[in-house]
C-alpha cells in the first residue's frame, strides 16, 4: 500500500512529528491520494481548483450553508495527516508528499466560532448559526469539562478512547497520538489520545462467540459470584492491540486455565481485561506527558 511504501522510504517519523499521528491509511491523506491517483478526471479538476474535499463536518457545513462555506475546525483537521499541529495550518510539505492540491482543503477555524448560517433550502430553518464544530472524542473531552491540563476522559464502547488534556504543552509520543482539543472557550489546546480496540466487544464475544451469557448485563452477576479470577487472564487482542503497543499481529489468549476453571472466571477476566488495557494507556500518558492525573471521567 501507499502508506507501507512511505514507511519503507523512511517518512514515518517525519509525518508523526508534524501531525502527531501514526502513518496509517486510517487517516484521510492516503484516501485522498488514492482518489486522485485512480480517478484522473478528479485529479485534473482538483488541479484547476474545481474539486474540494474535507472531513464529514466540512461536508455538513457545506450542505447546511447551501454550498457557500468550506470550513473545518482544528480538531478534525488534525486527524487528516495533512495538518501541522505546531503551526495550526495545512502543511505544504505533507501536501507535496501526498500530491494533494491545497485548494481542495477547507479553511480551518477554532472549534467555538460562528462558521456560517443555515441556508433557506437546508433541512433546517434558515439563519441558524453553526457555532461549534469538534471531532467526536474531542467533543467528549469538552462535554466532560476536561478543560485544564491533567484532566482525562475515557469513552467506553466497542473499544475505549482516552484523551488527556495537556494544555499548551504539545507532547510528542511514539506510543500515543498527539491531537488538538479545545479549552472551555473553544480555543485550541493539545491532548494525548490512546485507543483500546476491544472493550465492550469482549463482552459481545462472551455472548455471541462463546455463549457464556445471554445478555451483557449477565456479566455483573457472574463476576460477583467469585472474589477473583483465580489466576485466569484474558488478552482480548481480537483485532491486534492498540495503544500503547500498536501490534496489529497480536492475537487473543486465555491464560491460567485449569480443569477447575469455570465460566465465571472467564467472564470476570474479560471484564478485568478492559480495566487492564485502560490502565496501560493511562500509565503511558502519565509517563510521556509528565502530568499528574487526578481523576478519570467516563462516558459511553
Amino acid at each position: 500500500s501507499f502508506c507501507n511504501d512511505l514507511k519503507r522510504r523512511g517518512w514515518e517519523d517525519f509525518i508523526r512529528e508534524k501531525t502527531g499521528l501514526l502513518l496509517d491509511a486510517y487517516f484521510s491523506a492516503s484516501k485522498i491520494r488514492w482518489i486522485l491517483d485512480n480517478l484522473p478526471e478528479i485529479r485534473r479538476k482538483a488541479e484547476k481548483g474545481e474539486v474540494i474535499c474535507g472531513t464529514i463536518d466540512s461536508w455538513l457545513i457545506w450542505k447546511l450553508t447551501g454550498g457557500k462555506i468550506h470550513l473545518t475546525d482544528y480538531t478534525n483537521a488534525s486527524r487528516t495527516m495533512l495538518f501541522n499541529i505546531h503551526k495550526l495550518t495545512w502543511d505544504s510539505e505533507l501536501l507535496e508528499l501526498f500530491k494533494i492540491p491545497a485548494s481542495m482543503l477547507p479553511s480551518v477555524k477554532a472549534s467555538g466560532e460562528i462558521y456560517g448560517y443555515t441556508a433557506s433550502h437546508s433541512p433546517l430553518n434558515p439563519g441558524i448559526p453553526i457555532a461549534a464544530v469538534l471531532g467526536d472524542q474531542q467533543a467528549a473531552l469538552f462535554g466532560q469539562a476536561c478543560f485544564d491540563a491533567g484532566m482525562l476522559k475515557n469513552t467506553y464502547g466497542t473499544g475505549c478512547f482516552l484523551l488527556l488534556n495537556t494544555g499548551e504543552k504539545l507532547v510528542s509520543s511514539e506510543k500515543l497520538l498527539t491531537t488538538i482539543a479545545c479549552d472551555g472557550s473553544g480555543k485550541p489546546t493539545y491532548a494525548l489520545e490512546g485507543s483500546v480496540f476491544i472493550a465492550g466487544a469482549a463482552v459481545q464475544w462472551l455472548r455471541d462467540g462463546l455463549g457464556l451469557i445471554k445478555e451483557e448485563k449477565d456479566t455483573e452477576e457472574a463476576a460477583r459470584k467469585i472474589e477473583d479470577t483465580e489466576g485466569v487472564y484474558l488478552v482480548p487482542a481480537f483485532a491486534g492491540l492498540g495503544a500503547p503497543y500498536w501490534d496489529p499481529l497480536a492475537r487473543g489468549a486465555i491464560l491460567g486455565i485449569n480443569r477447575g476453571t469455570r465460566k465465571e472466571q472467564i467472564i470476570r477476566a474479560a471484564l478485568e481485561s478492559i480495566a487492564y488495557q485502560v490502565r496501560d494507556v493511562i500509565e503511558a500518558m502519565k509517563k510521556e506527558a509528565k502530568i499528574k492525573v487526578e481523576k478519570l471521567r467516563v462516558d459511553g
